[in-house]
């Protein structure tokens, strides 16, 4: 066998593992889903533990999570305009988000939590928490 029928099977060896590799990761039952992104919360439907924030306002301005669910903050503003989420009592604030960063804050109890956007105080949201 010459170095070219050598060098050319050699190849597509290689070429059949890394398939089945590939290949193994789809079917493996630890394959990793992972959460969508910034732009992807910014676009579609909106599932109901999202915030957007879009140009100068919360979108919905109230979210209803239950007690132990997480709400999703995400800037949606179409300028590079910077904005937070912060607990109006201080429990949490997300400090500024650039455009697509996404804030998460779980919630364990019941109740309502008003927050607001630091940079421009007359943004205004509650997360009801049931």
């Amino acid at each position: 066998m010459n170095l070219r029928a050598t060098y050319s099977i050699s190849c597509a060896a290689f070429a059949a593992l890394v398939l089945a590799g590939g290949l193994a990761g789809c079917f493996s039952e630890h394959a990793t889903v992972l959460p969508p992104t910034g732009q992807e919360l910014c676009s579609g439907a909106q599932p109901a533990d999202v915030v957007r924030i879009v140009d100068f306002g919360f979108s919905p301005a109230q979210v209803t999570v239950p007690a132990g669910g997480t709400v999703r903050f995400v800037n949606c503003s179409a300028s590079a305009t910077q904005h937070s989420s912060t607990a109006d009592g201080g429990a949490w604030d997300s400090n500024l988000l650039p455009q697509y960063t996404v804030f998460e804050r779980s919630f364990a109890t019941a109740g309502s939590f008003p927050y607001h956007c630091t940079p421009h105080p007359f943004m205004k949201g509650t997360v009801v928490v049931q």
